[in-house]
């Protein structure tokens, strides 16, 4: 049965899991094209059970990255040679920027397989992902479909402003600030002004959208989600120190230097500065924060929650993002958030946490200074931040997108061309 939509993205991404997740639910004839996808009858979960048990377990974690209980194993197709490749380079410690280079490879002999898809099949809405949907999204208006591009992350013109702005201010973290090729940059830049409609997380991803020439009405705003059964408040043992907490790729792109300054310079009797996620770059430009934090490379994500429970504060600098997932998971958790406005989060200023200004070190230190020594404020705007996660779970998450395509299925029924 040819679907009513087809989904695709060439590598790991846990949003697009979502996404076909949400349509699969809503009861679309949905599939899902992609590099590499993990199910428990498949012959990568075969060959793991062959393995001896240490050795199958750390295996088995790394491949259920790439799994969703609710992606039908069915409406699966792969194409796994690019993403293998990609992933083989990666792991042999490929420099960032050949690595870029690899990526664009990858989305576009991928997008090039779909594309061949969609003028065979002619599905109803063709959903692509940034930097690797504009050879689709063409295939797509040739045969009459609808072209959805899912944009997970600001304009990539927007991330390469703040890039270069960063390697002036910031030059020992410049080294985790990839800019991508000149031509990774225009294909992105002609998906967001190409596609049918857009899909995006946050009102900061739009924004950069529109200054870029996508057209606000083709646009719609769908927040991401969380598991607020698996991320939920938990009584804290009594007499722990003051914990800030951090979840991300240790990089500049999230403000890094930002918050170990603010935690450096405020140096706050019985805190600490925990981050978790891999450290990018030079340990170099780490050094002179030697002893303002604790580093946690690695935890699985099945384990993460246990840190969101242990804290009382979560900041979260970022300069540039979507909608962070990590700021869903600390509001389900009870925590009160310090964001920017680039991180795309849902926190209400003053009400779930505090909004702050990008790179504004001042404003990050007067915030957690605050709630370090205001526990009942802390409290409420933590229960406020749960009580407002509860309006963003990825129940909610589907229903908005089902309600979004639905619209799609109308409109495309009541006309016999969408316009341009």
């Amino acid at each position: 049965m040819n679907p009513s939509v087809l989904v695709h993205h060439p590598g790991s991404n846990h949003l697009a899991y979502e996404l076909v997740a949400a349509l699969q639910a809503s009861g679309l004839p949905t599939d899902f094209d992609t590099g590499f996808f993990y199910t428990e009858s498949g012959l990568a979960a075969r060959l793991a059970r062959l393995l001896p048990p240490g050795r199958r377990a750390a295996i088995e974690r790394e491949l259920k990255r790439r799994s969703h209980k609710g992606v039908d194993p069915a409406r699966l197709r792969f194409l796994a040679s690019p993403e293998i490749a990609y992933v083989a380079l990666n792991r042999l410690g490929l420099a960032p920027e050949p690595l870029a280079r690899v990526v664009g490879w990858r989305n576009e002999i991928f997008d090039r397989w779909v594309a061949a898809r969609v003028r065979r099949e002619k599905p109803a809405f063709v959903v692509g992902h940034d930097s690797s949907a504009l050879l689709s999204q063409r295939a797509a208006r040739e045969v009459g479909s609808l072209s959805v591009l899912n944009q997970v992350i600001g304009h990539i013109e927007a991330g390469i402003e703040v890039f270069r702005e960063e390697g002036e201010q910031a030059p020992e973290f410049a080294e985790t600030l990839v800019v991508p090729p000149d031509w990774i940059v225009e294909r992105c830049r002609i998906e967001a002004v190409e596609a049918d409609r857009v899909l995006v997380p946050s009102e900061y991803v739009r924004d950069t959208l529109i200054a870029r020439g996508t057209k606000p009405e083709r646009i719609a705003v769908i927040p991401y989600g969380v598991d607020s059964e698996r991320f939920r408040p938990a009584a804290k043992p009594s007499g722990q120190k003051f914990r800030i907490l951090f979840v991300g790729s240790l990089s500049q792109r999230k403000g890094i230097k930002y918050l170990l300054e603010a935690v450096n310079r405020l140096k706050l009797p019985d805190a600490e500065l925990v981050l978790v996620g891999r450290r990018i770059g030079s340990e170099a430009a780490f050094a002179p924060y030697d002893g303002v934090f604790r580093h946690v490379p690695h935890v699985p994500y099945h384990e993460v929650h246990r840190l969101f429970a242990e804290a009382d504060l979560f900041v979260y600098p970022s300069l540039h993002e979507g909608s962070a997932f990590a700021t869903y998971e600390a509001m389900a958790s009870g925590l009160p958030v310090v964001a920017t406005p680039n991180t795309g989060s849902v926190v209400r200023d003053k009400v779930d946490g505090f909004i702050v200004p990008p790179r504004d070190v001042e404003a990050l230190m007067e915030r957690i200074e605050l709630l370090y020594r205001d526990p009942e404020r802390r409290r409420a705007m933590g229960a406020s931040a749960r009580r407002r996660a509860a309006a963003y779970t990825w129940g909610a998450y589907r229903e908005r997108v089902a309600g979004f395509f639905a619209g799609l299925t109308a409109e495309r029924s009541s006309t016999s061309r969408f316009s341009k």
